[in-house]
């Protein structure tokens, strides 16, 4: 039976019992949810369980994606070794919400176990909870079942979907692969090796898991169904392990020749589970919206990426070879999700983008990582330290969980410990910026209204003062001098939101003036924040608001040309860019777009400007639709994915730009005048961000620039259009004054080696030549120790150079001696803290620094004595 087949047959079934097909829901779980993915079935009919919601059928029937990578769901370390476990896998399930029970979900489970798939009963086994006499009579008497083949279990009888939530007994059904996958002699029976297979479990959703672990009855009781679709299609083909069925077949099919290895031929075949896995996953994870990332689900997926990378690396797979298997795992998977078809660009632009930059990072890391392993099974440690982990993850990007399973894979640990707590000192480091940067509003003792915002008819409107704020605290009135906040119920001023940031401008009252320096969302209210310029405002009064008229002006100007930013780039780039975030204020523009092909080449530049400024030309009169969501998603406007949209969507256009957005824009393109990019520049993996400018902001850049370069002619005596020519000629000048400036260096040096070689300390055969040299910087002490090199075969070289209070380090250790032990790296690692430094390198050469020149005796000391002390 084909993966397919049995998908349909599942629903085909249910289906003709009662059950209403439901659409599977995405990786990505309810905002209530405890769990990072969705981990079951019955996820997204947690409310419903709850009786927070009315069910959307007596009986559902579902095929649901599922992620089970962390958490006590995880099954990472078993993947691709047991042939019952991955990450990715797809759960069948029936559901009953009140309608039926244990009697008729027991039935089900039989007659499609035994019916449709044809299953000898003979095969089957079944567990129950310990307490579940009911389940156990159901089985023994109404379905027949042999009374020895019905086992009882505690724990592994009882489902939990995490801490808290829906719970309840469950029976589950096991197939007998037969003696031969026995894992040992006491291998009899359920949950005792793995001859016996768990491949349907029946949860009597019964109760509801508190915080503090009581358990109370829940509204109704329901049936919960949790079928594993890998290992059903492996046991009605007659195969041990799921990656022997077409499901992971053909994509390990699509696999490149295994190149240079030295695994074994089984390792190899683990691996490439492991590969075949691990694509399944990112394929449904990038699908689903979620892209690599250094938090949360990015995180999982960047580590699920990595750790298949690192896996075709030991198969000796090509750089790129896990983008180019996208197409293998949609084809295997798209009768059952069609979406994925119409997403492999996306998806492999993602992936690809990914590659390109861990393959950039994987060898330098792993050459790291297998030289603190060494070191570590030198110093009888066996311990890769939690500083060293956490190099590994800040500055080459390994997952902490890649670092653990490699080192294992050694013999050796990491002391995750530490890890963690470096960890959490970084994320404290973060939380306290991002605050330090956060202008925060109080949202305590704030009335639950929601402000009208009256802004896309006009500058001014008037409103009442609901609530002021002064110090977070609310008070009856602010005086002349005094800042604070208040909250209106109406108000022309636009809070910041979507990345535009809050108006600015005057609310008055008969009593007192009031100056907006921003404006804020408090929940729904409007809040303006700003200062009393004259009298009083009290709560209550009557007030008039008014934009200041230039403030507005440039922010829906700049705003607009984001618009046509993101259009210009779909034109010339291509549908693969996808917008990331933006910020928009009165004289610039930043645009953060996710795309696969890296920096833009000048050309590319060109042409995005210069699309935007046609489109500016055309003088476009900006259209502005309020829609249902499902009529604004027809119109084909472009949407950010993840956003949360209202019932209500206002479509946006501006010529051919067509968007969602509630923000504030021109009238029409042509009053933006001009756009002018400013800079495009990477702000993490795949990400590029675009900053600009327009009307105002972009005239007087340009003036500016302008009058640059008319300086810059004027001051190196050459013309406007000449001017790249002189610079690039200058600059070939200064290179052949470089080199000359080296050519001398290396003479000086070389006059000077043999001063500091006959100088040498010698104990026995063991030469050491240290010196603090003067206003010397590291490249002139690698000139240095090359000129002593020629002339001392034999012998360590330890210079400190002192270059305007700077200390640069370099250790040299001949061929003879790293034969016998000697370790530059380490040498430098025992000075460097002596001079307020680190450092470190290889065996026959080592370099650091460090900024107390003070110190640098002592370090040559230092290495002085380590040398000698061998």
């Amino acid at each position: 039976m084909k993966s397919q087949e049995l998908r349909q047959a599942w629903i085909d079934f249910f289906v003709s019992k009662g059950h209403k097909l439901l659409p599977p829901a995405s990786l990505i779980p309810h905002e209530m949810s405890t769990t990072l993915f969705t981990i079951a079935g019955m996820e997204q009919f947690v409310p419903v369980f709850l009786g927070e919601q009315p069910p959307p059928a007596p009986t559902a029937v579902t095929v649901q994606r599922c992620l089970r990578v962390a958490g006590a769901k995880s099954d990472i370390e078993n993947v691709g070794r047991t042939g019952r476990h991955g990450t990715f896998l797809e759960m069948l399930g029936n559901f009953s919400f009140g309608d039926y029970y244990k009697r008729e979900a027991i039935a089900l489970a039989w007659e499609f176990s035994t019916k449709v798939l044809g299953l000898d009963p003979q095969r089957l086994y079944v567990t129950v909870h310990t307490g579940d006499d009911e389940a156990a009579r159901v089985w023994t008497e109404e379905v027949g079942l042999d009374p020895s083949r019905v086992t009882r279990f505690d724990e592994d009888n009882f489902w939990t979907m995490g801490p808290t939530g829906p719970c309840g007994p469950c029976t589950e059904l096991f197939y007998d692969t037969g003696p031969q996958h026995a894992s040992g002699p006491d291998d009899i029976g359920p949950n005792l090796g793995d001859r016996y297979v768990e491949f349907w479990n029946v949860v009597f959703q019964q109760y509801n898991r508190a915080s503090d672990g009581k358990l109370t009855e829940l509204p109704r009781k329901a049936i919960d169904t949790g079928a594993g679709f890998e290992r059903m299609l492996a046991i009605c083909n007659g195969y041990a392990s799921m990656y022997d069925t077409d499901l992971f077949t053909d994509v390990i099919a699509a696999l490149p020749a295994t190149g240079q290895s030295s695994l074994a031929a089984d390792e190899r075949r683990v691996r490439q589970n492991i590969v075949a896995d691990h694509a399944r996953a990112a394929t449904f994870l990038i699908n689903d919206g979620i892209y690599p990332s250094n938090t949360d689900r990015g995180y999982v997926l960047r580590f699920l990426i990595r750790r298949a990378i690192r896996n075709g690396r030991l198969l000796g797979y090509p750089n790129g070879f896990l983008t180019q298997l996208v197409p293998a795992v949609v084809k295997s998977l798209e009768t059952g999700y069609p979406e994925l078809r119409r997403d492999v660009s996306r998806i492999q632009s993602a992936l690809r983008t990914e590659e390109q930059t861990f393959d950039r990072t994987l060898e330098r890391g792993m050459a790291m990582l297998d030289r603190l392993i060494d070191d570590a099974i030198a110093n009888c440690t066996r311990l890769v330290t939690g500083e060293e982990a956490f190099m590994l993850h800040d500055t080459y990007g390994f997952p902490i969980e890649l670092t653990r399973e490699i080192t294992g894979e050694h013999g050796a640990a990491v002391d995750t410990v530490a890890f963690e707590q470096l960890m959490e000192e970084q994320r404290e480091r973060a939380r306290s910026d991002a605050a330090s940067k956060r202008a925060a509003v109080s949202l305590a003792e704030v009335p639950a209204i929601a402000s009208e915002f009256t802004g896309y008819d006009g500058l001014e409107t008037e409103g009442n003062v609901v609530t002021i704020l002064r110090d977070d605290k609310p008070v009856e009135a602010l005086t002349a001098g005094e800042t604070g906040t208040l909250v209106l119920d109406r108000s022309s001023f636009y809070a910041e939101r979507g990345g535009q940031i809050g108006d600015r401008g005057i609310v008055s009252c008969e009593t007192g003036t009031f100056e907006v320096r921003d404006t804020q969302y408090i929940g729904d209210a409007i809040a303006h924040v700003g200062v009393v310029t004259g009298g009083e405002i009290r709560i209550g009064s009557r007030v008039r608001t008014a934009v200041y008229d230039w403030w507005r002006r440039e922010i829906r100007r700049h705003h607009t040309s984001a618009h046509l930013l993101q259009r210009a780039l779909k034109d010339v780039l291509g549908d693969d860019v996808v917008q990331a975030g933006s910020w928009v204020g009165i004289d610039r523009m930043r645009f953060d777009f996710r795309w696969p092909g890296g920096a833009l080449s000048p050309e590319q530049k060109r042409s995005v400007s210069h699309r935007v400024n046609e489109m500016i030309r055309d003088d476009a009169h900006l259209v502005t639709r309020v829609l249902p969501l499902d009529q604004a998603r027809e119109t084909g406007a472009i949407w950010m994915a993840g956003e949360k949209y209202g019932e209500k969507i206002r479509v946006v256009q501006a010529g051919p730009s067509v968007e969602f957005c509630g923000g504030t824009h021109s009238h029409s393109t042509g009053e933006l005048g001009m756009f002018v990019i400013l800079s495009e520049f990477s702000v993490g993996s795949g990400i590029r961000r675009i900053e600009s400018c327009v009307s105002d902001a972009a005239e007087e850049h340009v003036a500016r620039q302008s009058e640059l370069v008319g300086a810059l002619s004027s001051s190196l005596a050459t013309t406007p259009d000449e001017l790249g020519d002189r610079v690039t000629k200058l600059q070939r000048e200064i290179r052949d004054l470089q080199t000359a400036v080296g050519q001398l260096k290396a003479r000086l040096a070389a006059a000077d080696a043999q001063t500091y070689v006959e100088r040498a300390l010698r104990k026995g055969d063991l030469s050491f030549v240290g010196a603090v040299v003067p206003e010397a910087n590291g490249d002139a002490l690698r000139h240095l120790s090359q000129a002593i090199r020629n002339r001392l075969s034999s012998g360590v070289i330890a210079l400190a150079g002192v270059d305007d209070g700077n200390v640069s380090l370099l250790v040299s250790a001949s061929d003879d001696l790293v034969r016998g032990g000697v370790h530059a790296g380490n040498l430098v690692k025992i000075a460097a803290p002596l001079v307020g430094g680190k450092g470190g390198g290889q065996p026959a050469q080592a370099q650091g620094g460090g900024k107390n020149a003070g110190g640098a005796d002592a370090a040559i000391e230092a290495i002085r004595d380590a040398v000698f002390a061998r």
